[in-house]
């Protein structure tokens, strides 16, 4: 190689670990700006990989004895580990509950679309849950009719009447009121309904916004999720808001719902874990959320996704009442 040509390539080289600490730091204590930016959110989602690249570039910096290299690795670790770290500590133990009737089980499920598994298989699954309201989303007219024995464990049904990935059916073992026509007519619907458990009446809503992919579908997504904030802030019941958000808890658009829809993520003190896979990455987007006054007893990923790109989030909820 020519001295001429030799040259730049050692600038880069040396470039390389500063330009790896800048998109770190924009992924992670960055990450607010990817309200206005979908690359930028998109960034986001991959906080722990950027956790795990700091640990690199800090070792790479004290070896080499750039010590501002490795004060800011430092820094921006602790930036990015602390808005996450309540979702590893360990949660004070739950008052027992005083009957199965005060609480509420679900599960939320994105079973694909087009999932090669054994549906009969996924519905006997889904009959030994004993859950209260199920989520299915991209669950097409052809899975819903696949699934048509669960109606006798789970008599009450909302489905978005559509099929392909915007299909949505939620069962419920209780009665549930008709769905808001609102949700229902987006062209990526959502069901929101008021379900009456025998604790008492308390707001629904199941959730599949857009993958934010590119600016319009990131605008669409954004928009689903002000709708829900709506929703879940402005209910005088109780609320659980459920589904495939497309979203991980690492992104400034989740935060945001949780703090403008008055929410808790119920994965917080249970740390995270994949609920979708795909090209060997895999990602926490698939949610329970819950409003002011639930406890979160038990929240699990159910290890085996049945055929479908997601796994199941299962989690069982104590309504204790509105502070």
């Amino acid at each position: 190689m020519r001295p001429s040509e030799a040259a730049p390539r050692k600038r880069l080289l040396r470039l390389l670990p500063r330009l790896l600490l800048a998109a770190a730091a924009l992924g992670t204590v960055g990450s607010g700006l990817g309200m206005e930016s979908s690359h930028i959110e998109r960034m986001s989602h991959f906080r722990l990989w950027w956790l795990g690249l700091l640990v690199v570039l800090l070792a790479f910096f004290i070896w080499r004895r750039r010590w501002c290299g490795a004060v800011a690795s430092v820094a921006i670790g602790i930036g990015a580990v602390l808005p996450i770290a309540p979702y590893w500590k360990p949660l004070p133990s739950a008052p027992a509950s005083s009957s199965r009737a005060a609480e509420c089980r679900v599960i939320a499920w994105n079973v694909l679309h087009d999932n090669p598994g054994d549906r009969q298989a996924a519905a006997k699954w889904l009959a030994a849950q004993d859950a209260d309201l199920i989520l299915l989303t991209e669950c097409t007219l052809t899975w819903q009719k696949d699934l048509a024995g669960l109606a006798s464990i789970y008599p009450h049904q909302l489905s978005s009447q559509r099929d392909g990935s915007e299909g949505m059916l939620l069962l419920s073992k209780h009665p549930l009121e008709p769905a808001d026509p609102e949700g229902l007519r987006q062209s990526k619907p959502w069901i929101s309904t008021v379900a009456q458990l025998p604790s008492g009446r308390i707001r629904v809503l199941g959730m599949h916004p857009r993958t934010p992919r590119s600016g319009p579908r990131f605008d669409e997504r954004n928009l689903q999720y002000q709708q829900a904030a709506r929703i879940t802030r402005d209910s005088p019941l109780p609320v659980i808001l459920m589904g495939d958000l497309n979203c991980t808890p690492f992104s400034p658009w989740f935060r945001w719902l949780l703090k403008e829809g008055n929410l808790h993520d119920s994965a917080v003190g249970h740390g995270f874990t994949s609920t979708w896979s795909g090209q060997g990455i895999g990602l926490p987007i698939d949610h329970v959320l819950a409003g002011p006054g639930w406890q979160v007893m038990e929240r699990k990923v159910h290890p085996d996704s049945m055929g479908s790109d997601h796994h199941p989030v299962l989690a069982r909820l104590q309504f204790l009442g509105k502070p």
